[in-house]
C-alpha cells in the first residue's frame, strides 16, 4: 500500500481531540507521519507534550518541532500551560526542534510534491511558511485541515485565533479540503467508547487513559472527534462528502471576525479574497466512530 506522507500541525494540549487525532494517524496504515509541528501560545510546552506522547506510543522516531506562538496580528499568552500538559514533566524542555516553520519548508521542498499538510490548530505556521517560501504554493500536494464552519455562520476556534493566517492559506492556491464544525460536531464519543479507550488502548494510544482522566475532571461531556475526522479525510473519501465552494475569511468585522463565509451561498461576488476550497458538507458519523474505535482500541 502506498502511504500518504503527512505533517501534522497541532495546538495539542488544550482540547483532547489533537491527541486523539495523533493516535488515529499512527494507527492508520494509509498514512506516514513525517513530523509534528506545534502552534499557538506555549508551543514549547505543546511540543514537549507531543514528544512524551510519541515516546509512549513507541514512535520517538517522529520529529517534533515547535512553531509560532503568536498570531500574525496581536499577541497570545505564549507562557500559558495547555490544559492537558503532563505536570510531572519539569525541568528543561528537550527532545524537539524549535523551528517548525523551517521543518515544514525544508521537508516539503525536499520532497517529490507528495506531502499533505494536516493543520488541526490555528493556521499560523502554515501561513508563515507560505509567506517565507512562496514555492510551497506549487509544492504542497494538498492541505487537509480542521477548521471553519462553512454552511452556518459561526466563528470556529482555529480560524478565530488567527484569521489573517487563515486568509493567507485559503488564498494560497494550494488544494484545500476543510473539515469544519458543520460535520465534526456530529462525531462525539459515547461514554462506553471513552471507557474502552481508557481500558484497552493500542500502543499508539497508550497515553490516552491519562489524558482522558484529566479531561473528565474538567469537562462534563465526552470528547468530540474534530481533529481525528480531518485525519480521516486525508485517506478516506467514502465517509465525508465535500462540496467545492468559494470561501472567504472575515478579518475586519467587529462581531464576525474569524468567520468563514461561503460566497457561493451568499450569492456575493467580488475580486478580493477569492478562494476555491472543498468543504465537508456531510459525514457518516456512525461509520467514522466505528473506524476510529477499531483502529485505536483492542
Amino acid at each position: 500500500m502506498e502511504r500518504t506522507k503527512i505533517i501534522i500541525d497541532t495546538d495539542i494540549g488544550d482540547d483532547i481531540d489533537d491527541a486523539l487525532a495523533i493516535a488515529f494517524a499512527l494507527e492508520s496504515p494509509e498514512l506516514e507521519v513525517l513530523g509534528i509541528t506545534t502552534v499557538f501560545k506555549n508551543v514549547k510546552a505543546r511540543a514537549k507534550l507531543a514528544v512524551r506522547l510519541l515516546e509512549q506510543a513507541g514512535r520517538a522516531d517522529i520529529p517534533v518541532c515547535a512553531g509560532i506562538g503568536n498570531p500574525i496580528l496581536g499577541k497570545a499568552d505564549v507562557n500559558e500551560i495547555p490544559n492537558q500538559y503532563i505536570e510531572e514533566e519539569d525541568g528543561e524542555a528537550a527532545g524537539f526542534g524549535t523551528n517548525g516553520i523551517d521543518f515544514i519548508i525544508d521537508t516539503v521542498m525536499a520532497s517529490d510534491g507528495d506531502i499533505t499538510l494536516v493543520p488541526i490548530g490555528p493556521l499560523t505556521n502554515i501561513a508563515i511558511a507560505i509567506l517565507k517560501e512562496p514555492a510551497l504554493r506549487s509544492k504542497v500536494k494538498e492541505i487537509v485541515m480542521m477548521g471553519g464552519c462553512f454552511y452556518s455562520h459561526l466563528s470556529e476556534w482555529n480560524i478565530r485565533c488567527d484569521p489573517e493566517a487563515a486568509r493567507v492559506v485559503f488564498e494560497s492556491g494550494i488544494p484545500i479540503r476543510a473539515v469544519g464544525l458543520d460535520v465534526t460536531v456530529q462525531c462525539v464519543l459515547r461514554k462506553e467508547d471513552t471507557d474502552r479507550l481508557m481500558a484497552r488502548p493500542k500502543r499508539s494510544a497508550a497515553y490516552l487513559p491519562d489524558l482522558l482522566a484529566r479531561w473528565r475532571k474538567v469537562t462534563n461531556h465526552e470528547p468530540m472527534l474534530h481533529d481525528p475526522l480531518a485525519v480521516c479525510a486525508v485517506f478516506d473519501d467514502r465517509l465525508l462528502d465535500f462540496q467545492q465552494d468559494e470561501i472567504v475569511v472575515e478579518t475586519q468585522g467587529e462581531f464576525t471576525r474569524g468567520q468563514t463565509y461561503n460566497r457561493s451561498a451568499l450569492y456575493w461576488r467580488g475580486n478580493a479574497g477569492q478562494s476555491v476550497i472543498r468543504a465537508a458538507k456531510s459525514v457518516d458519523s456512525e461509520a467514522f466512530l466505528k473506524l476510529y474505535m477499531d483502529r485505536v482500541c483492542h
